[in-house]
């Protein structure tokens, strides 16, 4: 059975759905969070501090907290020591780097992320996976520094909606390794073989308290298994009872207008008029 249907999820995906904005501009595409090293292949030119920075915190498993500007005016001084502050009293969990837009040295990170006609400043949150889990423009305030630390498994679900990918989330009462029968159906569909990640979570663990709450699912109140199905930008579509059917969850897809552009599809013909006709011309334009 289907529980319940948002147009939105929350404050935290917003950043996933201005993230994949940058990227579907950037020249780099999907691949645009991934490493900086591979980016560096095609080029002889040396890595920048920065490049260096987000690449090493990555190997430690460390946020890097990019603060992209292209002067040393108030604005910056003041984004800067907000970052430099507010990081020095929360451990070692992250690190701090400065990219000065208009710096030739800098144009690999510059391009990759997309920021040329940015406002500025601007500081971009990079996780240890290469997904970008805070984007704030010209301002940051000392909470947002927590708000862009996220859980383990948002910080998957983040990287994948970011690379275009349909997420599947199994929240599970209890250790299994079995995903429930629609999960594991739409995961060998061919039509979806290729969109669909699926990642698994215990309701029990402590670090994934706040993507629970974001999910608004109580555990107290979880028997079994819940599937929670969010699509790109950042779209939580539904969440889903482990006796779903795989109709069931593709369905739900087509009805919030994320299935496919395949007007054969027949899940996409049982979209509302108006969200059918929209995307039917869309792949037209295609």
């Amino acid at each position: 059975m289907r529980l319940t249907q948002s147009s939105l999820w929350s404050a935290v995906l917003a950043v996933a759905a201005a993230s994949s904005l940058a990227l579907a501009q950037s020249p780099s595409g999907s691949n645009a969070v991934g490493s900086i090293s591979a980016s560096r292949v095609a080029t002889a030119s040396p890595a920048s501090k920065a490049e260096q920075t987000l690449d090493t915190a990555a190997g430690q498993n460390r946020y890097t907290y990019l603060v992209f500007y292209r002067s040393d005016d108030p604005a910056t001084r003041t984004m800067a020591q907000t970052v430099k502050d507010g990081l020095a009293k929360r451990g070692d969990k992250a690190v701090a780097t400065y990219v000065q837009v208009g710096n030739p040295a800098e144009k690999t990170l510059v391009d990759k992320y997309d920021v040329s006609r940015a406002p500025m400043p601007l500081t971009i949150v990079v996780a240890p996976n290469g997904a970008m889990t805070g984007i704030f423009a010209q301002k940051i305030e000392d909470k947002n520094l927590d708000d862009a630390q996220v859980t383990p498994t948002m910080m998957k679900c983040m990287k994948s909606l970011q690379e275009g990918k349909l997420v599947l989330i199994s929240v599970r009462n209890a250790p299994s390794t079995i995903a429930p029968a629609a999960v594991r159906d739409l995961q060998a569909d061919p039509h979806f073989k290729d969109r669909v990640v699926n990642y698994a979570m215990q309701v029990s663990d402590p670090a994934e308290g706040k993507f629970l709450q974001q999910m608004q699912i109580e555990p107290a109140k979880l028997l079994t298994q819940q599937t929670v199905l969010l699509a790109p930008p950042g779209v939580l579509v539904g969440k889903f009872e482990q006796t779903a059917s795989k109709d069931e969850i593709a369905n739900a897809l087509a009805k919030a207008g994320k299935c496919c552009d395949d007007v054969n599809c027949k899940h996409h013909q049982q979209q509302a008029p108006a969200t059918r006709t929209a995307t039917q011309d869309a792949g037209v334009r295609r």
